[in-house]
């Protein structure tokens, strides 16, 4: 019938009784139970699952690492948990810890991304009020999915997760996790997306006005306290078409499979994108984090190319920009890694269109700390929102004029343990129907040439831009 059925059935007597075990205890404690097992799983389109997903719910996310070496796709709530505000990091995390401390799990192979896995992101500025544009994208969403598909080292592993509440049954828990036999069931690839879907498109605001704001705040970083303030700005399409995310998704991978991948579908809206910017990774308390800072075009020969870069490497302007981040996220990072703290070498990340500096940054923390906690003393690094954070936060605040929402914002997962990866949202869109939003940003300085940073935006729009049809 289904891919499925025999590895699923070679595990059902484990997971009923699990689960019979959870229903017993959150009724015996009175409280909530995570119940959750993994199994292996056939060779199987991790986007696929993502894209079948639409068929079970309305909730769905996705990730993956440059070149694919871990994907996660997740489909279903099985549990969540929003928060708001400065606190937004702290409470997640606590809530999480809870759950998964009274845990029944069912996990013979120990592989990373596999287990209870909550999935989500946060917004870029907590205290900008949401508008309806953003609807059901809180200051913070994290999402345990009931089914996980995670690809890693060349093999699929299917966990499903139940939170049973005291007033749960064991055969309503039951019927639920076994709708995971929908997802593997039909086609196995994505049919193709056409290209040149794009009807029209606007700039928000217009290419003039933005421009203005540009000069305006140079004008005001020029002898002042700030020293980097990065403005963003809209680019709205209607396609001739619904949007698929999954499509969407999928010419990403092909296009841009050097970059984190990631997907959060909610209702009819879906945020995803194509992000070269890794926040921070925490594994085994090793840490890493990547500074990007500093953008110029990709050639169209070798010769040309390699030129560019060297004009880029040679910038004052974006070295300074560069080293503006490298030492934000340092002084971030370095409370927690004290002296096991170390960049690599200046060196350029080179992109499908685009070449960015990039410094690597790589440390290890005490024991204890989760990957959250490093999310909350990095975000926004300089790269996204300036330098000093707060003074830049605030005339962001008074001149760019639109709700970022969840872009340039951190996305990712966090497992059991608190470790877990997140990247920067950038490159995106947030997709709803036929419409899409997309998103860039430039970092000004004084000296910071208006018509250039227009250039770099339209540049970085590109990515999105090409997938969704509207050319290269």
């Amino acid at each position: 019938m289904m891919i499925l059925d025999t590895a699923i059935t070679i595990q059902e007597h484990r997971l009923a009784s699990l689960l019979a075990e959870g229903v017993r205890q959150a009724r015996e404690r009175n409280r909530p139970v995570l119940v959750s097992t993994v199994l292996r799983a056939p060779q199987y389109d991790p986007l696929v699952f993502f894209d079948h997903g639409a068929r079970l719910a309305d909730e769905r996310v996705f990730w993956s690492s440059p070149s694919g070496d871990m994907v996660l796709a997740g489909v279903d709530r099985a549990w969540d948990i929003s928060a708001s505000g400065s606190t937004r990091f702290t409470h997640i995390a606590t809530a999480w810890a809870e759950l998964c401390g009274g845990a029944l799990l069912d996990d013979p192979f120990g592989m990373m991304g596999t287990g209870p896995i909550l999935m989500g992101g946060f917004s870029f500025d907590p205290l900008r009020p949401p508008t309806e544009l953003w609807a059901g994208f809180p200051d913070g969403l994290m999402l345990l999915p009931r089914f996980l598909l995670t690809r890693a080292d060349g093999a699929n592993w299917l966990t499903i997760n139940s939170v049973i509440t005291p007033e749960s049954t064991l055969a309503a828990e039951t019927e639920k996790a076994q709708r995971v036999y929908e997802l593997f069931d039909g086609d196995g690839e994505l049919a193709p997306m056409a290209p040149g879907t794009i009807r029209q498109a606007e700039d928000v605001p217009e290419a003039a006005a933005w421009q203005e704001i540009v000069r305006e705040v140079e004008r005001n970083l020029r002898g002042g306290e700030l020293g980097k303030v990065v403005l963003a700005r809209q680019y709205r399409v209607q396609g001739r078409t619904v949007f698929n995310p999954a499509r969407v998704l999928n010419r990403l991978r092909v296009q841009y499979n050097d970059c984190f991948l990631f997907a959060v579908a909610r209702g009819e809206r879906c945020f995803l994108g194509a992000s070269p910017e890794r926040l921070v990774r925490l594994r085994h308390e090793n840490v890493r984090a990547t500074c990007l800072a500093g953008s110029i075009a990709r050639g169209a020969t070798p010769e040309e190319d390699a030129q560019l870069g060297e004009e880029l490497l040679a910038s004052a302007k974006d070295r300074a920009e560069h080293e503006f981040v490298v030492r934000a996220i340092c002084d971030n990072l370095a409370e927690v890694c004290g002296g096991r703290l170390s960049t690599g070498p200046l060196s350029l990340m080179k992109l499908r269109n685009i070449q960015h500096l990039f410094t690597p940054i790589v440390g290890r923390v005490s024991r204890g700390r989760n990957i959250l906690d490093l999310v909350e003393r990095l975000h926004p690094t300089p790269a996204m929102g300036g330098t000093p954070r707060e003074p830049a936060m605030a005339m962001i605040r008074e001149y760019e004029g639109m709700d970022r929402g969840w872009y340039a914002a951190p996305v990712g997962w966090i497992d059991a343990r608190g470790e877990g990866e997140f990247a920067v949202a950038i490159r995106s869109a947030l997709l709803r129907g036929s419409q899409a939003v997309l998103f860039a940003g430039c970092g000004i300085v004084a000296g910071s040439d208006p018509a250039r940073e227009y250039a770099e935006s339209c540049l970085k729009l590109r990515p999105m831009l090409s997938v969704l049809g509207g050319g290269a």
